[in-house]
């Protein structure tokens, strides 16, 4: 399963609209996610040949309710599917009326798809 499948089944039963890279809607709604890769890396070698690599990737939730019970339920889910969340940046949106937390995280690529 990609990293990509992977965060959209761990993440669409907190929140439905999800989507990679950007919200198609002219509109957006009062709360979805969008998440992209942020870098991608060879973790470990041998033989002079790549053997794992790690996806380094931003989820970012935007809502205009309270994140609050937001971000623990998508830290666990996101930890739930295999990745390690290294921090969380929360800022908030004065001309959109967003909160807009941004997760990073690193998932382990599944070398046998």
């Amino acid at each position: 399963m990609s990293v990509n499948e992977r965060i959209e089944l761990a993440l669409a039963q907190i929140v439905p609209k999800i989507w990679p890279l950007c919200c198609p809607n002219e509109r957006p709604p009062k709360e979805y996610i969008v998440y992209n890769p942020e870098l991608e890396e060879a973790a470990v070698f041998a033989d002079d040949t790549d053997q794992e690599w790690l996806q380094h990737m931003q989820v970012h939730l935007y809502t205009k309710s309270n994140y609050t019970e937001r971000r623990r339920e998508i830290r666990k889910a996101l930890r739930e599917a295999g990745a390690v969340v290294t921090d969380i940046i929360t800022l908030h949106e004065k001309d959109s009326g967003y909160h807009h937390l941004c997760f990073s995280c690193i998932f382990e690529e599944d070398m046998e798809e």
